[in-house]
């Protein structure tokens, strides 16, 4: 049976926060809760879960079923349970509290069994012992240990750890132990409340695959694109007048919402076409005798009429980076990079170049050091051996993975703002706050009392005030919605100085980085590519490929700086053929302009010639147009082979060769 959510209203003083939510959560169903940060995702789980109360409507469960749930936020310190347990119990301990029931059945049938050795002839006896041992077997009584070695390792807990005392472990690892006791208990619903925020990218993969073969009903919240396409077998959009539910994944329902708002608004117009059609008839009518039963007619029509409605749109975040002055050709160069915290060494011997334009991506396991590394890189961290050079007029901005931690105390929004403002930016302030969405009396807010979200709006605003050329990005995405994501990601692909970038939602990290360096046990690997063709070096073995013998014997920095400087010279090379491409498009699209003009004037010329136009005239006219025409599907087909090899260069996957391209002289005349 489902579970069901009918007519379900919510409000908050004056502010409707839903209203009309319907949906059902048959078992084996993994439905993706979306909306707008604030539009109730979080409230309408608790409401299920019985923590608040609705305003209208119902929820309904199927008898006995158990539901587990996930929360967004670090609640652990406030629980006097978790408080409990984690002073006294191990990690093993914790997780296996979901396999309680399970250890009453394995007590039950030793004390079974300890009187069966004193009445071996009891058949009563034998029949119930079989029937526990049954039972036993059912719940997983020959796999528990098994599938928490599973979790625990797939949730990145090192085996070394297993059982430590739960109190050694940071809040974010305590969180993923909290959420593998809840993956082995499953309970019949699973509700999950941004399920990824403490996982890093090789936990998040294990998740996928986990709840893919999940047999509950699954309820998630997740702004994580990847995780919900390729989860999702339904979405249930929260939206201002009530909810939409499309069968398909995430992506698949953006496409569909398109299609709803245009039918929406086509629909308003034709019914506001014809309702002004009606209404110029009834006025044109109104005072004549002979038209008054149909002028009451259509007035009764008008007002049984019900109002077509559109989707109410709502603000988005629309921003770009402001234009920067190019910095030198190497931005930053890290050789022997190290860091220890006493004998814990986070980052040994990592070395790098960065050059001008590079989008680079740092990823790892959490604790692998990349917001280590990010703070030396940005400044914050003086700590460290080794050598970071910073070239030639740079001028670096850094959004840290704890950016929030800035907003404490009693200061505005607006007075936090006006802090780090350069003098001639002042009159602009309002104006850029409003394009983070902080307009009216939003500005006099506390930045204490900001959502994460609003504090990570706030925080990007603040990269606005300067004109940087080197941005240092660390987990931008936390807390954003997905709108708000999308609109960063097309900020930062607009950006034309270099890029820094860690987080964990591999869509981002996709559709930005040219470069990838991989932190692992403290070193680091430089892979030249996107994400996924890192993932592809990665799954097919041709990640790290043997050294080459001119190196053989050179000491490692020699080694890096060689292959540094190839790779510059590499990407130098693929950049001024990119150039070149793009220079050579623009010719031939303005010759491509010039030959369809001319072309409509022949054509012009052909259909209605003058009275003087003679036989000999028409046949040069008749010649030139076929030339003309030649030319131009020359042209065309040297664009598509200019697009196409433009493309293949911005996507990271070789395109057809240069020499397929047609000569710009084969069709030029």
């Amino acid at each position: 049976m489902s579970l069901q959510i009918q007519d379900l209203e919510k409000a908050f003083s004056i502010r409707t926060l839903f209203k009309g939510v319907n949906f059902s959560v048959p078992p084996g169903e993994r439905i993706a809760l979306v909306g707008r940060n604030g539009s109730g995702k979080t409230t309408l789980m608790r409401i299920i879960l019985g923590q608040e109360s609705a305003d209208a409507g119902r929820i309904i469960r199927p008898h006995d079923a158990r539901v587990g749930y996930l929360p967004q936020e670090i609640f652990l310190a406030q629980d006097p349970t978790w408080v409990r347990e984690k002073n006294s119990g191990t990690l093993w301990d914790l997780v296996t509290q979901a396999f309680s029931d399970l250890f009453c059945v394995q007590d039950e049938i030793r004390q079974v069994e300890e009187k069966l050795e004193k009445d071996p002839a009891d058949s009563g006896i034998h029949e119930h012992l079989e029937l526990l041992r049954d039972k036993f077997e059912r719940q997983g009584g020959f796999t528990w240990q098994a599938r928490t070695v599973r979790i625990l390792k797939g949730l990145s807990f090192p085996e070394s750890r297993f059982h430590d005392p739960l109190k050694t472990f940071s809040g974010g690892w305590q969180m993923r132990a909290y959420f593998a006791r809840l993956l082995l208990s499953e309970p019949d619903f699973l509700l999950l409340d941004e399920p990824t925020n403490y996982l890093d990218i090789a936990s998040i993969a294990f998740l996928e695959e986990y709840l893919a073969g999940y047999p509950g009903g699954m309820l998630m919240v997740s702004h994580d694109r990847y995780f919900l396409d390729r989860l999702a077998t339904s979405v249930v959009a929260l939206l201002p007048d009530g909810t939409k539910t499309y069968r398909g994944n995430y992506t698949q329902f953006l496409d569909a919402l398109d299609t709803w708002i245009q039918e929406a608004e086509a629909a308003k117009e034709r019914q506001d076409k014809e309702r002004r059609r009606i209404t110029k008839f009834i006025e044109r009518f109104r005072y004549k005798n002979t038209k008054a039963s149909q002028v009451q007619s259509r007035i009764k029509m008008l007002s049984k009429w019900d109002e077509a409605k559109t989707f109410q749109s709502e603000r988005d975040l629309d921003f770009s980076f402001p234009e920067c002055q190019p910095s030198g050709e190497t931005v930053l160069t890290g050789a022997h990079l190290g860091r220890a915290y006493g004998e814990n060494r986070v980052l040994t011997e990592v070395g790098f170049t960065i050059c001008r334009g590079d989008r680079l991506a740092i990823i790892g396991e959490n604790g692998a050091g990349k917001s280590t590394l990010m703070r030396i890189i940005a400044g914050q961290d003086g700590r460290y051996s080794g050598r970071l050079e910073t070239g030639f007029r740079v001028h670096q901005g850094y959004f840290a993975q704890d950016e929030e931690i800035s907003f404490d105390g009693d200061e505005t929004v607006w007075k936090r703002m006006l802090r780090d403002c350069p003098f001639d930016m002042v009159p602009q302030l309002r104006n850029l706050l409003g394009a983070f969405l902080f307009s009216g009396d939003d500005v006099e807010r506390p930045v204490r009392v900001l959502s994460g979200g609003e504090k990570s709006r706030l925080g990007l605003a603040r990269l606005m005030l300067r004109p940087f050329n080197l941005l240092l990005m660390d987990e931008p995405t936390n807390h954003l919605d997905i709108s708000s994501r999308e609109a960063l990601l097309q900020a930062l692909d607009l950006f034309p100085g270099t890029l820094v970038l860690v987080s964990h939602d591999r869509f981002f990290l996709d559709c930005l980085a040219n470069r990838v360096l991989a932190l692992h046990d403290g070193k680091a690997v430089l892979y030249e590519g996107n994400y996924s063709q890192y993932l592809w070096a990665c799954k097919h073995g041709t990640l790290q490929g043997k050294a080459s013998d001119e190196n053989e014997g050179k000491p490692e920095s020699a080694i890096l700086r060689s292959d540094g400087q190839e790779a510059w010279k590499e990407r130098k090379r693929q950049n001024n053929q990119r150039q070149r491409w793009e220079r050579d498009l623009e010719l031939v699209e303005t010759e491509i302009t010039r030959q369809e003009q001319e072309m409509g004037k022949l054509e012009g010329q052909l259909e209605n010639p003058t009275p003087d136009m003679t036989p000999a005239l028409l046949t040069q006219l008749s010649a030139r147009h076929q030339s003309v025409s030649d030319d131009l599907a020359k042209a065309m087909e040297r664009w598509e082979a200019l697009t196409q090899l433009l493309e293949s260069v911005t996507s990271g996957f070789s395109g057809p060769s240069a020499s397929s391209v047609p000569s710009q002289e084969d069709h030029i005349p």
